[in-house]
């Protein structure tokens, strides 16, 4: 998700989002979500010296640097694990507590939500840099040998930690999640687990959280299998009676990991802004709305959506389709998302979905 879409999906001012951040509101469900998760976790917990595989460093990772929106490969040579990182967003933070990583962090930032319970004690240890998307000054002022995180962060600009040539050029590795890159797919967040483990020398760490998650995927697709229907959905936002569109033709992770409950985004392959014309004329079968903390009631915004004059054909009214997803979960660009995949498809099939 872009820095300049967040503007219009979240009804408040770019200046304001760049301040304060966006702060998602995690349900306390996600707990329930993740208990398979959460048992592996445990596991990995008993095993963190015990590691059957170790890296020999120096390692070389195949990463990225954004220059002007324009991805390219970039190599980041680590010569031991580092051990002192600063994660630019909540998810990733809480990925590296599942791998058994928190006494590496000096930092996270962009708090979007609520914390699992069961890592919320370990995510207390961590310094909080910024509530808010953390500048280059403050995140520096960590002394990190690592940043990583979301892939539009790494900017030099008030809301980011600095370009990733101009961190390396610092000595500070960075590792951009494969699965902000355009084109991506669930896929990457397994290579971005895999690559993660070996950088930090916890590749069993990592198997094992992976395979929890595979169980998961396989369980939940498993379910819906010849069941659930194949649906288009469009993600639209509400505020002070307006409707936007957000096309997310970029935000292909996010829409392959609904793919795994037969969800297609209607405007994949759209060009410039969607009008509430174009809406109509495509006639999505779902909406999706976000909720995060600090903007429009979700539940009221729904409400509204419901009685637009103008949307009275739209087959996600008529049908009553329009849910509320987790904001952090589904722009985290982390294992999240597929808690907030499956709390989807327990609200769209409860009496599959328990």
């Amino acid at each position: 998700m872009n820095i300049t879409w967040k503007k219009h999906f979240t009804g408040i001012s770019l200046s304001v989002l760049m301040v304060a951040g966006l702060v998602g509101c995690t349900s306390s469900s996600a707990s329930s979500n993740q208990e398979n998760t959460t048992q592996k976790t445990e596991a990995v917990d008993s095993q963190t010296n015990q590691q059957s595989s170790s890296v020999s460093y120096p390692i070389t990772v195949s990463n990225y640097s954004i220059n002007d929106g324009n991805w390219t490969s970039r190599q980041q040579v680590f010569e031991a694990a580092p051990t002192r990182v600063v994660a630019n967003n909540q998810s990733t933070a809480e990925l590296l507590i599942r791998l058994g990583l928190t006494d590496t962090m000096a930092g996270v930032a962009a708090l979007y939500g609520e914390t699992s319970e069961d890592i919320a004690g370990e995510f207390l240890k961590i310094p909080v840099l910024a509530d808010g998307y953390v500048g280059k000054e403050v995140a520096l002022g960590a002394n990190p040998d690592l940043i990583i995180g979301r892939g539009d962060l790494f900017a030099d600009a008030e809301w980011g930690v600095g370009s990733v040539d101009e961190l390396n050029s610092l000595g500070i590795r960075t590792y951009i999640f494969n699965t902000c890159k355009r084109g991506a797919t669930v896929d990457a967040l397994f290579q971005d687990i895999e690559e993660i483990g070996r950088i930090f020398s916890v590749q069993d760490r990592a198997s094992v959280f992976a395979d929890s998650l595979h169980s998961r995927i396989n369980h939940l697709t498993d379910t819906l299998s010849g069941v659930a229907p194949q649906l288009t959905y469009a993600y639209v936002s509400y505020s002070d009676g307006d409707l936007s569109v957000y096309s997310a033709t970029s935000d292909t992770f996010q829409n392959d990991a609904l793919n795994m409950i037969n969800l297609d985004n209607a405007f994949k392959n759209a060009a410039g802004e969607i009008t509430l014309e174009q809406l109509v004329s495509t006639n999505p079968d779902v909406l999706l709305i976000s909720r995060y903390s600090g903007g429009p009631e979700a539940e009221k915004s729904v409400e509204e959506i419901y009685k637009m004059p103008a949307l009275q054909s739209l087959s996600a009214v008529v049908n009553k389709q329009i849910y509320i997803i987790d904001f952090s979960q589904f722009w985290g660009y982390s294992y999240q998302i597929l808690d907030g995949v499956e709390q989807l498809a327990s609200d769209m099939y409860p009496d599959l979905i328990n």
